[in-house]
């Protein structure tokens, strides 16, 4: 079966002429893509992180939009979870279901992948290529973590959503719901990736940033489904509370209590950095932040759990603040 290139082309030909080559080389690969699995050696004093990644047309895309700018948009936001553990970047494998069979289409999408690949330093070590009904693309991203050699015991020095502490300051990166208010131009013209629309297709892993935090933050993710909703994960995850100043969150929207305030602080897409730490490595982040080119800012603090299930205090000037909605939800 072909479930897309040259008609007749074959699966091994498809990934002849797009994935064999084109993509950033990692030196910890010592097999890749033409075997039936890859082999990857670690470096000294490093473990691996992996993460998994789906995407489905017209769920987490529109069907219609352009190849490249699909391909972008997937790997750049599974790239994003190995920002959120602070692991520097190696590789990833790619699931890819077709429906059709145009070799237009999967030109374009190798491109974008290609570019993404080299921008977030991912190698492509292998993966699946299938027809089914509609197109699905899954992504599994790796990279490593330092082992930490200050203790006897096993450990990792990474950035987990389980470790911050009371009274540890709430950090954001970057600007707070471009993706979301691009959502709806987006709909209306898929092909559209200037302005908020490029901030959908083009989300910035903040890879870089991630790894700067290693020994800093106390606890982090990135954030996909909405500003309040995932800082949940973290106030579960730690048994905190996490009392958000939402007048202090850096928002694409700046008219405090609209709508499209609102939006920016529920509605995801965003996948910049949502992170803990002590109120003493202020100056430190600040200069992690000028070292990276991306802005962080202060919008909260944790503190002991008030009730017996930790929450998300959203407040507008010291006011509670009541959202019928606080996150996309998948199901």
């Amino acid at each position: 079966m072909s479930p897309a290139g040259n008609p007749g082309e074959g699966e091994f030909g498809l990934i002849r002429r797009h994935f064999a080559s084109g993509y950033p080389r990692s030196r910890d690969t010592w097999l890749g893509i033409g075997d039936d699995a890859a082999v990857i050696i670690p470096p000294a004093g490093m473990t691996l992180v992996q993460s998994l990644d789906t995407q489905v047309a017209d769920v987490h895309f529109p069907a219609s939009a352009p190849a490249w700018l699909i391909a972008q948009r997937a790997l750049r936001c599974a790239a994003s979870d190995l920002a959120a553990m602070g692991a520097s970047p190696q590789g990833f494998y790619l699931g890819l279901t077709l429906p059709h069979n145009q070799p237009e289409w999967m030109s374009g999408f190798a491109s974008g992948l290609r570019a993404a690949a080299h921008e977030c330093g991912l190698a492509l070590l292998g993966g699946d290529t299938t027809r089914g009904p509609v197109c699905v693309i899954s992504v599994m991203v790796q990279g490593w973590l330092p082992l930490d050699s200050s203790t006897n015991e096993p450990g990792v020095q990474g950035l987990f959503r389980h470790t911050a502490n009371a009274s540890d300051d709430i950090w954001v990166s970057g600007c707070i719901g471009m993706g979301a208010l691009a959502l709806p131009i987006v709909l209306n013209d898929p092909a559209c990736s200037e302005g908020l629309a490029g901030h959908y297709y083009f989300p910035q892993p903040r890879l870089a940033l991630g790894v700067g935090l290693r020994g800093i933050a106390s606890a982090a993710m990135d954030i996909s489904d909405g500003l309040l909703q995932d800082a949940g994960h973290i106030a579960r995850a730690s048994a905190l509370d996490l009392t958000i100043h939402t007048e202090q969150v850096p928002t694409a929207s700046t008219d405090l209590g609209s709508s499209a305030w609102q939006t920016c602080l529920t509605g995801g897409d965003d996948y910049e950095l949502l992170f803990c730490a002590p109120d003493s490595q202020r100056e430190a982040i600040a200069a992690i932040a000028r070292d990276c080119m991306v802005t962080c800012t202060r919008i909260g603090v944790c503190s002991k759990p008030a009730a017996a299930e930790p929450r998300v205090l959203a407040q507008l000037n010291g006011q509670p603040l009541d959202l019928s909605k606080q996150g996309y939800q998948h199901f």
